[in-house]
């Protein structure tokens, strides 16, 4: 009976001592990734963590990017009135938008899942909307305003006469497969 109190009170002692060790979580999370399967779960400081400058095609974002990272650096953990503050998010758009608009520009792929990524912005308004924060200006890349240097999608079509050759032709090698099947 004396030998299993003290168990007890150890085995409590030591999960008592685990949890005050413990950092605090950072609950201010941005998920970014291809599918469900490969989706990577990065904090609010591991958003701009990569060195811009280190890559020519977004290099020029650098300053404004540094200047917002420095802003999310110094919120306190978990204050997520911080990170949604007005000043915090336009400066995270501008920044993104710098880069994604740099990368259509040169028309070469993101060097990093998290520039100019359309899910950082998402991700980061989610927080703040699940904090009930309503943000001054929407986040996301669908309000980047490209101007000329965007010519919109473009879809290659075959002109008329060529879509009818390669009908006729796929209609005479179908019909001629169908024929020497039946012969068979």
């Amino acid at each position: 009976m004396f030998f299993s109190n003290i168990i007890s009170a150890v085995v409590l002692t030591a999960l008592a001592g685990r949890a005050l060790a413990q950092a605090p979580a950072n609950n201010f999370t941005v998920a970014v990734g291809p599918d469900g399967k490969h989706t990577v779960i990065h904090t609010a400081t591991e958003v701009l963590a990569f060195n811009i400058a280190s890559f020519p095609l977004i290099a020029s974002c650098a300053p404004q990017c540094q200047s917002v990272q420095a802003q999310i650096t110094a919120c306190p953990v978990n204050i997520t009135s911080c990170y949604c503050a007005g000043n915090l998010t336009d400066g995270l758009q501008a920044c993104e938008a710098c880069m994604y608009t740099a990368l259509i520009k040169a028309n070469k792929p993101l060097p990093d899942p998290l520039a100019g990524s359309n899910q950082v912005l998402t991700g980061w308004g989610l927080n703040c909307a699940n904090a009930s924060i309503v943000l001054p200006n929407p986040l996301g890349l669908s309000t980047a305003i490209l101007g000329d240097l965007w010519e919109g999608p473009f879809v290659s079509v075959f002109p008329t006469p060529v879509g009818w050759v390669l009908a006729v032709t796929g209609g005479l090698l179908g019909s001629s497969l169908i024929y020497m099947l039946c012969q068979m």
